[in-house]
């Protein structure tokens, strides 16, 4: 397969909200000078692609821009911008994707990279949006703790394209006229710190619950997940994907003594690949259905039956 092939994404839905979003930021990052990370792979039937390309700027360390689609209508587009710790600038995340426009998955919103970071502007702009889009006015429980509470989000349901492109545009122009070009180079130590540790603690924890990246990695693998994870996550400060990567449990060590039920270590280590938060409650699911069918171990094929049986067929 060609280099070209390779590193340019088929046209999809979201190729001209990556061009808005670019267009918009040329004046604050160097558009030239990028790093890119592609993977693709083809069969007679499908093909999967990904590719993801880091910028940076005067004032933004990394702004990972990436593409990818997991099976046909199945795309999606990520943005995870970070501020240098110098800049007292909001992170900028987004990622939507599922089976657009009737199954969507979206989460959109401006994060703060400092304790009490004026967020208006961005609430103005998420009240105006949210009840054109029909979107919930409740917090994503997954990323609460870092993420604002004007959060825009929906899982796997109707989105109106051209209402959630002018939404897109709308919280884009936000970012960019109320705080980059506002943003002045503070190099106060306490500040610095405290946006320091704000940014990795955010980092860490969409790389511990974010549910793409387990998806992300039987797909592609697991070298090839890394790499995202790392272009997504990596930068000042950035997360040790080696250090936050909890190992699999070992064998035998999940026994639910009450139900008499115990796991081999494949069903473990699959279980092992949902986000951190949900672990414990597919677990406990798995234990029950095992119970109720009088196994005492459970296998690797009772865990894909419950993750179709749960999923709806989605998984």
């Amino acid at each position: 397969m060609s280099a070209d092939r390779l590193a340019e994404p088929d046209v999809t839905t979201w190729n001209r909200h990556e061009a808005l979003f670019l267009d918009r930021l040329k004046t604050s990052l160097d558009l030239e000078d990028f790093t890119e990370y592609a993977a693709c792979r083809e069969g007679r039937e499908k093909r999967i692609w990904s590719r993801a390309r880091i910028y940076q700027g005067e004032k933004l360390d990394r702004v990972m821009v990436s593409q990818y689609s997991l099976r046909r209508g199945r795309v999606g587009l990520v943005i995870f911008a970070y501020p240098r710790v110098e800049y007292d600038i909001p992170v900028f995340l987004l990622h939507v994707g599922g089976m657009p426009p009737e199954r969507t998955l979206l989460t959109l919103d401006l994060a703060p990279s400092s304790p009490g970071m004026d967020l208006s502007p961005f609430c103005a702009v998420a009240e105006t949006h949210r009840p054109a889009l029909d979107l919930p006015d409740t917090p994503l429980e997954w990323l609460s703790a870092v993420t604002s509470p004007h959060i825009l989000h929906c899982a796997f349901k109707p989105l109106d394209p051209d209402g959630f492109f002018a939404a897109f545009e709308a919280v884009v122009e936000t970012w960019l006229h109320h705080y980059i070009e506002r943003a002045e180079r503070d190099l106060d130590p306490v500040s610095v710190q405290a946006r320091r540790e704000t940014l990795l603690e955010l980092k860490k924890e969409v790389f511990r619950n974010d549910p793409a990246f387990p998806v992300y990695t039987r797909a592609f693998g697991k070298t090839m997940s890394d790499v995202l994870a790392e272009a997504a996550f990596g930068g000042d400060p950035g997360v040790s994907i080696a250090e936050e990567i909890e190992p699999p449990p070992p064998s035998g060590s999940w026994v639910n003594k009450k139900l008499g039920v115990g796991w081999s270590a494949d069903a473990q280590e699959r279980v092992h690949e949902a986000p951190v938060f949900i672990r414990p409650m597919i677990r406990r699911i798995i234990e029950k259905e095992a119970a109720k069918e009088g196994m005492a171990q459970v296998d690797v094929d009772l865990v894909l039956r419950c993750e179709k049986k749960y999923r709806g067929g989605d998984g």
